[in-house]
């Protein structure tokens, strides 16, 4: 790519009057031209990985609920074994 680059900027110096403007807009479009066959070939790798994303969240949040789901939820305020009481906190279990 530098190559064709400095090819261009040496045809553009021969030149006994280059014309600056548009040069902008020229070099934008010659960068879509080429971003836009890689752009069409991962569209589908891109959906592909959308679908796989939202599959292995469902599927991870599905088994997230159940495992917590399946105990049985203790609030008891004077319970022995109570989970964010400041004893078993301090005590590292």
């Amino acid at each position: 790519m530098s190559e064709q680059l400095d090819h261009l900027i040496e045809a553009m110096r021969r030149q006994p009057q280059a014309r600056l403007d548009g040069l902008e807009g020229r070099v934008w479009a010659r960068i879509d031209a080429l971003r836009q066959p890689s752009r069409m070939l991962l569209t589908p790798l891109r959906a592909a990985a959308v679908v796989a994303a939202l599959g292995i969240g469902m599927i991870g949040g599905n088994l997230a609920t159940t495992s917590t789901t399946s105990r049985p939820v203790e609030i008891a305020a004077f319970s022995v074994d109570a989970h964010l009481a400041p004893s078993t906190l301090l005590d590292g279990r």
